[in-house]
């Protein structure tokens, strides 16, 4: 078994196996998303650290020479695979039905294909232990940046939430635009039922909003506790979009692009309408 593992982790037939599943996965993510479209600098990072995974059984020699770079780049994608698993939470559990109505439902379970590689190469090569965790320890302490960030923020946030009329007192920053942004302008959790959905991504307000709903209570909450499926919801509810036209007059708030294609039709009717009431009465994301 250990040998047969060996043989199929080094074939070089394996880059083209990674190549072909991760395009298809990119078009199946276009038709239906679990991800949305990620913003500049999550598309550059995950271009940046899969491409050393994707082609590593095909180009090892060669990749080896860079060995510390390579491996610091496959701790990048360990996190990153690890964090899909999270975002997909308890509906990975419901994956193999789901392929019975959905084939391409069986790409959620690429991010795990891709860390056993990733796994398997750290663990037998000599060297690569080392920028591997400093790898993960970068993405650690990235994420405890966000959500320190975060809660910095919140109490000012919540109160603009509750009356735009304070926009004056929460200041005009990058984690401040997602706060606000977050169910309207920025998805933060994944649920199959969960219709329509903002169109853009960023793993920044995500982390930083799973690593806080501990400390911060969240009303909204405690109507989900039965839910099977879907994860709590993220600091749900307020006057989001008129908050954040307050704080962030000059950014745009409805982009011009859908979330998938299959939504399409919702979103852009809904950005034509404004938003502001329709999204008081449909809850975004559960």
């Amino acid at each position: 078994m250990r040998q047969r593992l060996h043989r199929f982790f080094t074939s070089p037939r394996l880059t083209y196996w990674n190549a072909g599943l991760c395009t298809a996965a990119i078009a199946a993510n276009i038709l239906f998303q679990a991800f949305c479209r990620p913003v500049l600098w999550a598309a550059i990072t995950l271009i940046i650290a899969f491409v050393p995974v994707i082609i590593y059984a095909r180009e090892r020699d060669r990749l080896l020479q860079r060995r510390t770079l390579v491996f610091f780049l496959f701790g990048i994608a360990a996190c990153i695979c690890v964090y899909c698993m999270l975002f997909m939470g308890r509906m990975t559990l419901f994956l193999p039905l789901l392929m019975f109505m959905r084939p391409y439902a069986i790409f959620g379970l690429l991010p795990y294909f891709l860390l056993i590689q990733i796994l398997y190469h750290t663990f037998t090569t000599s060297g690569s232990i080392k920028p591997f965790v400093s790898a993960v320890f970068l993405c650690i302490l990235f994420a405890a940046g966000m959500a320190t960030w975060f809660d910095r923020h919140f109490d000012r946030v919540q109160e603009v939430l509750k009356d735009p009329d304070k926009s004056a007192l929460v200041p005009a920053n990058y984690m401040t635009e997602l706060m606000l942004g977050m169910h309207v302008k920025y998805h933060i959790s994944f649920c199959a039922y969960d219709g329509w959905r903002p169109p853009l991504h960023d793993p920044s307000i995500v982390v930083a909003a799973w690593l806080n709903v501990p400390f911060h209570p969240d009303p909204h909450r405690q109507s989900y506790q039965g839910d099977s499926v879907c994860p709590a919801p993220l600091f749900y509810g307020g006057q989001r979009i008129e908050a954040y036209k307050r704080v962030f007059p000059n950014n745009a708030i409805w982009q011009s692009c859908s979330c998938a294609l299959d939504y399409s039709g919702e979103y852009f009717k809904d950005a034509d309408r404004g938003g502001d009431h329709h999204f008081e009465q449909v809850p975004r994301e559960r």
